[in-house]
């Protein structure tokens, strides 16, 4: 008998990865076209997978990928150098919508993770890990394409965009957007305020 296949690829544009194995459960990020993940644990209906460029987990339905290796084995160069220009072209405008990863809906540090993915970059999923990646940078430091944090009242991280230059940035908060960065964090430009606290900025190379 042989034994059940370990890895698998998604097959569909974006499907989506669950915090638990039913459909009303948090989408905490997405699969997409041709990502591959190792099976970590199956069940009748759904299948916990860890995805294989970020090791990110999540609940699949079981009807939404295939099991095996995928056969898009061509390995692509990547299509972009600048990861701000990425956002600015594909993105902007695109909703806010907590673990995507898309056009139709796409949270801050999925944003910054495909833009980066688009650039041959390689980021992990959540802005507190991304801020681990790189090195730092003062904010008079800061270039385009840095990534930047921002924290809550706690101190931790919660957001992040990336870095236009000009005291631009580039940002998922409602919806893919540009406003102003100051050393005090995020200006919303449609009302002048405050909106995040920045916390730090890293550089990651290419």
């Amino acid at each position: 008998m042989n034994p059940k296949p370990t890895i698998g690829y998604c097959f569909l544009p974006a499907v989506p990865m669950r915090s638990d194995p039913n459909d009303r459960a948090e989408m905490v990020s997405q699969l997409l076209l041709d990502d591959t993940f190792r099976v970590v644990e199956q069940r009748e209906r759904w299948t916990l997978v860890e995805a294989d460029f970020d090791h990110y987990r999540g609940w699949v339905d079981n009807k939404q990928f295939r099991l095996g290796p995928c056969p898009n084995v061509l390995k692509i160069s990547p299509s972009a150098t600048s990861p701000s220009a990425v956002a600015q072209s594909r993105y902007l405008g695109a909703p806010y919508l907590w673990g995507g990863k898309t056009v139709m809906g796409i949270d801050c540090s999925g944003l910054t993770q495909v833009c980066f993915r688009a650039c041959g970059r390689h980021l992990l999923r959540d802005a507190s890990q991304q801020a681990t990646q790189g090195h730092p940078v003062r904010f008079d430091e800061i270039e385009r394409d840095d990534l930047c944090f921002f924290q809550n009242d706690e101190g931790r991280i919660v957001h992040v965009g990336i870095a236009l230059g000009d005291g631009q940035i580039i940002h998922s908060s409602g919806y893919v957007r540009i406003d102003a960065l100051t050393q005090q964090g995020i200006v919303d430009r449609a009302t002048g305020q405050l909106s995040h606290t920045y916390h730090s900025a890293r550089r990651i190379e290419g």
